[in-house]
């Protein structure tokens, strides 16, 4: 497996993230599949997390990943920004 890191820019945050491909050659067509890796390539804890599949150009697939990995970190964030604030807890309901 092709392991690389991109750092990704998102407003005024940079998050670098591992991706990794692998390719298959048929009739001297390449056809790649493109892997989110959950930590570093080092980390013995790593894991590969497929994302897609079918791409022609390793070129092709590091676009794709960028891409994905900015949808990916936008969706964080609004998931984050729209999660409603802990209430506070009435304790006086259990001291009776």
């Amino acid at each position: 497996m092709y392991k690389f890191s991109r750092k990704i820019y998102v407003g005024n945050h940079v998050y670098e993230m591992w991706f990794g491909l692998t390719s298959k050659s048929q009739d001297r067509h390449s056809n790649f599949t493109l892997y989110l890796l959950t930590e570093g390539p080092n980390n013995q804890f790593s894991y590969a997390e497929k994302i897609e599949s079918g791409f022609f150009a390793k070129a092709d697939a590091e676009r794709y990943a960028i891409r994905y990995a900015k949808e990916l970190i936008r969706n964080k964030i609004a998931q984050e920004n729209t999660a409603a604030p802990s209430e506070p807890v009435d304790d006086s309901v259990f001291d009776e």
